[in-house]
């Protein structure tokens, strides 16, 4: 038996993080040591940690006066985000289809996603969808190519969580990933790139000038 040990660190982590992906911390929602330490009653130096580790995943920012905040996207940045990933998933596309990668992990992530209840609240949502897309790029094959995807991921949760009233039924984020899958699965690498280009596309409409 594997006994998994959860910190208070850790905790705290997942919990801001929850928080801020279901807008519950709206952007350039401030964060300080001190605000989130009587919040959570834990230890400064154990908020500042788990800060750092927040940072360093790009789920909080320091804004021009040092001060921590949820990070405000800009338009302007939210495009350069879904400019590096469409690259990174189309290579990753076209290995699956042209190599016949194996998809069964893709497909237990987006069981993972069709499964949540009309309850599950939008986190769990982000990261389930999170978990998809990481799938879906660690199937084709790369050593290199998995290993820079994950960090853009981390950023692009952040565009997830404004995503959400896009979504009056949330249960169609789970449609739109079964048709995706179900593309790249006929592996014609053509039609694949055809609607991950459609499937990124809706989402960053649904972003930009919000």
């Amino acid at each position: 038996m594997i006994l998994q040990t959860t910190t208070t660190r850790d905790a705290l982590v997942a919990e801001v993080r929850r928080r801020i992906l279901s807008g519950e911390l709206a952007p350039g929602t401030p964060l300080t040591e001190q605000g989130l330490a009587t919040t959570f009653e834990v230890a400064r130096p154990t908020v500042r940690s788990a800060l750092q580790e927040l940072v360093a995943r790009h789920l909080v920012e320091r804004s021009a006066g040092r001060s921590l905040r949820v990070p405000l996207l800009t338009d302007d940045d939210v495009r350069d985000l879904f400019t590096v990933r469409l690259p990174l998933e189309l290579t990753a596309a076209r290995l699956i289809t042209t190599g016949g990668r194996p998809l069964t992990a893709v497909a237990a992530a987006l069981a993972e996603l069709e499964a949540l209840p009309p309850s599950a609240g939008w986190s769990e949502r982000v990261v389930a969808h999170t978990a998809f897309h990481l799938a879906l790029v660690e199937a084709a094959g790369s050593p290199r190519l998995s290993r820079i995807y994950p960090p853009l991921q981390e950023e692009m949760q952040l565009c997830l969580a404004r995503l959400r009233g896009s979504y009056p039924d949330p249960g169609e984020l789970a449609v739109e990933h079964r048709r995706l899958l179900e593309v790249i699965a006929s592996g014609d690498g053509d039609a694949a790139e055809a609607e991950l280009r459609q499937h990124l596309g809706r989402a960053l409409a649904g972003l930009v000038g919000r």
